[in-house]
């Protein structure tokens, strides 16, 4: 058994069936009913609420995510959520879960943020603690996703009326579905004029298997259907198992460092109770901590007496060793690891792509060192390693989900820890089997054996399957891109009854995705299409590395990869680019590009020349006779190629970083 399924059957031993019984409508309600199911006005102040909160016994939890593709309309709806229970005021910034600046900035969720909310259901008149955890949309943050949904029993899958399904819509409740989760299909912005409510219900029935009726109707802007939602997620997501007498015991699925707190875990609860000033042993590091404060997330940091079975909270346990935890470990509460189970973990993440990171400043090394540990700690998708670079100084080899999780990692150090980097040019992971036997994996072609050292008898790229979602029309043109990038067509089916939506499936090389196949798609299909992809193995591949000689002295800093057939006119572009960067000088400078021995493409830098006739005409005020001049020209010719022999090309650190760096 794989450890996710695992860690599934651990949270939730109850299964799924897409045979389901018809339950009666839910009734929309408006804004006095939204309002009427708020509590957190009605109950006085916000501890009297946080104290109703920590006393709703376990079976009236509810533990849930919304997931969706990108702009569906996550946050805004998660926004309603929270006003309608009282937990955020209505006057509050709109997608207030999103609270990285990175996040305001791009308008996408990057990290998975999590709420409780008190609910008095209208049917049955009980208060109900529902935990919901808003995840991202995109495609490069979807462990942050998996993570998210081993803490929950239910997710709202939720499908833009006016778009329809896209392709993280399909990747997503595949997701939720293999995490044995209750999904509830809901359609959002259906208060636009031009939503196409029965057509989109049509595709999430085709895609989930649940009748159209059941599909809910919500607007994150206007607040419809909010209170449907609400009594949905009460009455049909099932509450999180575990035994209230049992000793405690939770699974970390996040964490962070507070400058002020230290060590801030959130955790969902399993089993028992802990109440402030407990002693908590962890599973990764073996190391027992006091916690210092327990407490809800309302939406911040809300301290409370005890948590308990079934809920979702946090724990403080004041450490500065940020080493000393895993995202995915057990926390027991001390003594119970003697006993107990512990969860069998997260499955790690599958790097795609793989850079330098390194400091623009040599003296940030330190600073990057701390601000790298902070931030794996909250992403632990991205793989890490100390690297060494002959140009860049000392830095990290990390692996990334795709190139936007590369870039936002980056912009994380600067604007969180105010560490400026470079990131160099993105590489896949390529398998090697050598002359010996061993197989070795090289993301850099400094590291691909060069003679004397025999070359490997196969090389393996990596592939994905590539899930495309785009109008019936533009077929051929996305056809074409890619049969261009290599690809292999597996499937191609319509969405809906009129087959105008198409959802095609391709097998493409890794390294021709993480380019610019993207930009390339949205320009064919005007914006309409979508494109997700998921790992799909290795494949044998003709690479060879591209050397580079300047004036016949090898620089191993600037090689790269290349398809052999490709290699003459990847290479021209190269050089007409590092032809760019190097400064001319006092002599020629020969730049080829080198395959195996052989030269594919070649570049001149013409040297800097003294007018040494001009000089004559300045001292003499004469230009003397042709041949005179001649023989200058000549003299100053010989000097060069002197010169030329004799000395170094002297590249700038700027024309290094020009060519490495994104």
């Amino acid at each position: 058994m794989s450890a996710s399924a695992a860690l599934a059957r651990a949270l939730r031993p109850w299964r799924r069936s897409f045979v389901r019984t018809r339950s009666p409508p839910l009734h929309a309600k408006g804004t006095a009913g939204l309002r009427a199911l708020a509590t957190g006005s009605s109950s006085g102040s916000k501890a009297a609420v946080l104290a109703e909160a920590a006393a709703v016994p376990p079976e009236r939890n509810r533990n849930f995510s919304i997931i969706a593709h990108v702009d569906h309309g996550k946050s805004t709806l998660c926004d309603r959520l929270l006003q309608s229970c009282g937990v955020i005021p209505e006057n509050a910034r709109e997608q207030f879960l999103d609270g990285l600046e990175v996040e305001r900035e791009r308008g996408i969720t990057v990290k998975a943020q999590t709420c409780s909310m008190l609910v008095r259901s209208e049917k049955d008149g009980l208060q109900y603690l529902l935990n919901l955890i808003d995840t991202p949309g995109h495609v490069d943050f979807s462990y942050e996703v998996s993570r998210s949904l081993h803490a929950c029993q239910g997710a709202v899958l939720l499908c833009d009326a006016v778009q329809g399904i896209q392709a993280q819509t399909v990747s997503t409740f595949h997701q939720a579905f293999e995490a044995d989760l209750e999904v509830l299909c809901a359609l959002s912005k259906v208060d636009l004029d031009y939503a196409q409510k029965e057509e989109v219900k049509r595709q999430m029935s085709v895609l989930t298997g649940v009748s159209t009726d059941e599909v809910l109707e919500v607007s994150g802007k206007t607040g419809q259907g909010v209170p449907s939602l609400l009594e949905a997620i009460i009455h049909k997501v099932p509450p999180p198992r575990g035994k209230a007498q049992a000793p405690f015991k939770a699974l970390l699925f996040d964490a962070y460092y507070d400058s002020r707190r230290g060590m801030v875990l959130l955790i969902a609860i399993e089993d028992g109770e802990l109440r402030k000033g407990s002693k908590i042993h962890c599973s990764y590091s073996g190391r027992v901590h006091v916690a210092m404060d327990i407490g809800l997330l309302y939406p911040d940091l809300c301290s409370v007496d005890n948590l308990r079975s079934g809920q979702i909270g946090f724990i403080v346990v004041g450490a500065k060793d940020i080493r000393s935890f895993r995202v995915g470990e057990t926390v027991w509460q001390e003594g119970g690891e003697k006993s107990g189970e512990p969860f069998p973990g997260f499955k790690p993440a599958h790097p795609m792509v793989y850079a330098g990171i390194f400091p623009e400043a040599v003296s940030d090394g330190e600073k990057l060192e701390t601000a790298m540990q902070r931030l794996l700690l909250t992403d632990a998708s991205v793989e890490a390693r100390r690297d060494i670079s002959p140009v860049l100084g000392s830095g990290y080899r990390c692996g990334f989900l795709g190139l936007l999780h590369l870039d936002v990692f980056r912009q994380r150090l600067s604007r969180e820890y105010g560490v400026d980097v470079l990131a160099t040019s993105p590489t896949v992971p390529y398998h090697l089997l050598l002359a010996n036997g061993t197989q070795v994996v090289v993301e850099h072609a400094g590291d691909f054996p060069t003679p004397p050292a025999m070359p490997p008898k196969e090389v393996e790229e990596p592939l994905v399957t590539a899930t495309i979602v785009l109008p019936r029309e533009l077929t051929p043109g996305i056809q074409q891109l890619c049969i261009e990038r290599r690809g292999e067509e597996l499937s191609v089916e319509p969405l809906d009854n009129a087959g105008e939506r198409i959802l095609m499936k391709w097998r493409l090389p890794l390294a021709e995705v993480i380019t610019d196949f993207f930009d390339k798609l949205q320009a064919l299909s005007h914006g309409f299409a979508s494109f997700d992809y998921q790992p799909a193995g290795y494949q044998p591949v003709d690479l060879v590395k591209v050397g580079v000689r300047l004036n016949n002295e090898h620089v191993d800093a600037l090689s790269f990869f290349a398809l052999r057939a490709k290699a003459p006119e990847v290479s021209r572009k190269y050089l007409e680019k590092l032809e760019k960067v190097i400064p001319a000088q006092l002599f020629d400078i020969g730049i080829q590009a080198v395959v195996g021995g052989k030269v594919v493409a070649k570049v001149r830098i013409k040297p800097i020349r003294k007018d040494v006739v001009a000089q004559k005409i300045l001292s003499h005020g004469h230009s003397g006779d042709p041949s005179r001049k001649a023989k200058l020209l000549e003299r100053q010719k010989e000097g060069k190629k002197r010169l030329r022999e004799i000395a170094k090309v002297q590249v700038p650190p700027e024309a290094f970083v020009a060519m490495v760096k994104m």
